[in-house]
């Protein structure tokens, strides 16, 4: 089974900051990722390219592919769960990375800036946590400087090599 690891934090804390200089380290490492960001609110397109266009203008699914990577929309009647978004990518991959997710029982990195929050949510499993401040707690914690070490701190909890 692919192993998940989630990445959770307030609005605007960092999360994707991190796991941008944190995934290049991991594919390094030969571990293939998928990220599954978890959006509150409904997701708007740039409007920028064709594909974003078309879709736009209502087409259920719009599928843009190059020799590079590909794309897909696809309009949903309701949010898909974790689980049928795991079905459909857990075969590609060696690890799956959450951001939100906070409220499903996944292991989690909390991610913290002292300009957003000093308190650490009320969730359960937090692995580790990263901050931009001094925290006294019973987990591990980095510092956003720290991207080889969260990432050998993830391999290593999910006995990866």
């Amino acid at each position: 089974m692919v192993p998940i690891i989630s990445f959770v934090g307030k609005h605007n804390s960092g999360k994707t900051t991190l796991l941008v200089d944190i995934i290049p380290k991991l594919e390094q490492k030969g571990i293939k990722t998928a990220v599954v960001k978890h959006a509150h609110k409904s997701l708007s397109l740039p409007g920028h390219f064709d594909s974003d266009r078309l879709f736009s203008a209502g087409a259920s699914i719009v599928y843009a592919s190059s020799p590079e990577f590909s794309l897909i929309y696809h309009r949903n009647q309701e949010e898909w769960s974790i689980e049928q978004i795991y079905a459909q990518i857990a075969d590609e991959v060696d690890l799956i990375i959450t951001e939100g997710f906070k409220g499903q029982d996944f292991p989690k990195i909390e991610v913290l800036r002292r300009d957003i929050s000093t308190s650490p949510l009320e969730i359960t499993n937090v692995l580790a946590r990263v901050a931009d401040f001094p925290l006294r707690n019973s987990v591990p914690t980095f510092t956003f400087e720290q991207q080889e070490e969260i990432t050998a701190f993830i391999l290593k909890y999910l006995g990866m090599k």
